[in-house]
């Protein structure tokens, strides 16, 4: 049950309340203790005003809150949090698209120690600190503070752009690997990847799921200690978020990359999710999936958080199987590769699978061939790991395949059929 709001006033003139607004003038503190709310039932964005010097709320806990009933109002809506070193680490949301009547959103801020432990030090919805760049625990390269805002009761969220105040000298500091130039804010997905693997905690979290996704949001300023300009559409409106160093997310979250046939064309396909500072993608082929050579280019999108989408058709094909990959190439020259796809767009032979079907723990598919042949199949991770292979030797007209006493979690898998003279490549989900 939630508990009585405890407001502790330095002196009784510096916070007033008047025509449903509350009003800090130099330097009013209210402290929320004992998981209580503060309700502010006004959504006008004026609701708080801060005169003078401002104020401060403590809040410091997950779950001692503001309650700010905004509903479909827009407008600029600051929220003077501060911390227990006196140093102000405020929110500001400024509603640019309105979001549903009789919505409210909750925050709330707190401090974490460097490694966020023990568990769970963190928001109870974040599984994990794991950056997907270096492969573990990145609790080092982020501001030893989180945010909670929490639109969870609104039918259709607001967008908004934010600004992140932080305290650098006491929470970014001790081991902490941070360089303030870099830092952007980032927001947990708990309804996206894998959570806490492959980089496990040293205590025990309470469970997977969920990942830091490499979006990253607004501009530093570091003469006044804030992250602005954080632009933040209704789909992104999580509840946990943090300010981190940017050097550790990926400059291209790839959303997906296939390879499909035209024709005797090869067609390439991809998405992003973001982009930092991307120049151009290289698309490389290869016909041993080992020596790779450019046929072409894209342009990329500089920096975005919006969802980009790229083709590029290969004419040049033959009867034997390619290769593709993608190259991404930022503007100072540093690049990364994507993951191989292949195809056989210019076989003479037909080939086709179908019906690739996870059920409960066995793999099931059906293979279409107009000639015998023989097959290694595959099956990896996210990852790349290798989590099973089997030979299959494939006689001309249909053969179902079965692959039993596959005990796999949730998730998404990679299936790899290749062949002297066919290739079969796709992305397989277990639910």
């Amino acid at each position: 049950m939630k508990k009585l709001l405890l407001i502790s006033l330095l002196t009784l003139p510096i916070i007033g309340f008047s025509q449903a607004r509350l009003v800090f003038n130099n330097g009013g503190y209210i402290n929320i203790e004992n998981n209580a709310y503060l309700v502010i039932d006004n959504g006008a964005a004026n609701a708080v005003t801060l005169l003078g010097t401002g104020g401060n709320i403590l809040s410091e806990s997950e779950t001692d809150l503001v309650k700010w009933n905004i509903g479909a109002n827009t407008g600029l809506h600051r929220v003077p949090f501060t911390n227990t070193n006196l140093v102000k680490v405020p929110v500001d949301i400024n509603i640019t698209t309105a979001g549903s009547a009789g919505g409210s959103l909750l925050l709330s801020t707190y401090r974490t120690n460097n490694m966020n432990l023990p568990w769970p030090a963190v928001a109870p919805a974040v599984t994990n600190m794991c950056s997907q760049t270096i492969g573990t625990d990145a609790s080092l390269f982020v501001v030893d503070r989180f945010w909670r805002i929490d639109g969870a009761s609104y039918g259709t969220k607001p967008g908004s752009t934010m600004s992140f105040g932080y305290d650098f000298t006491n929470e970014a500091g001790g081991t902490n690997t941070i360089i303030e130039a870099n830092l952007q804010a980032q927001r947990f997905n708990p309804t996206t990847g894998s959570g806490n693997t492959p980089c496990p905690f040293p205590a025990t979290p309470p469970g997977p799921g969920g990942n830091w996704e490499n979006i990253l949001f607004g501009t530093v300023d570091v003469v006044n200690n804030r992250v602005n300009n954080a632009v933040v559409s209704s789909a992104n409106l999580f509840k946990d978020w943090i300010l981190v160093d940017n050097s550790t997310p990926l400059p291209v979250t790839l959303a997906s990359f296939d390879a499909t046939c035209e024709g005797n064309a090869t067609v390439l396909s991809w998405a992003t999710l973001s982009e930092i500072s991307n120049d151009y993608f290289s698309i490389e082929k290869s016909y041993n999936a080992v020596d790779f050579f450019e046929i072409g280019r894209k342009i990329g999108a500089g920096s975005s958080n919006s969802f980009n989408t790229y083709s590029f058709i290969d004419n040049n094909t033959t009867n034997e199987i390619a290769y593709y990959r993608l190259k991404q190439v930022d503007f100072n020259g540093q690049f990364e590769y994507f993951n191989i796809v292949a195809t056989n767009c210019g076989k003479t032979t037909n080939f086709d699978v179908n019906q690739v079907v996870f059920s409960d723990d066995q793999l099931g598919l059906n293979i279409s061939i107009s000639e015998d042949e023989e097959f290694q199949l595959y099956l990896y991770d996210a990852l790349g790991k290798i989590i099973t292979s089997k030979k299959l030797t494939v006689t001309k007209g249909f053969n179902p395949i079965q692959l039993d006493r596959i005990h796999l979690s949730r998730g998404v898998y990679m299936l790899n059929i290749v062949g002297e003279k066919n290739h079969y490549s796709t992305k397989v989900f277990k639910q």
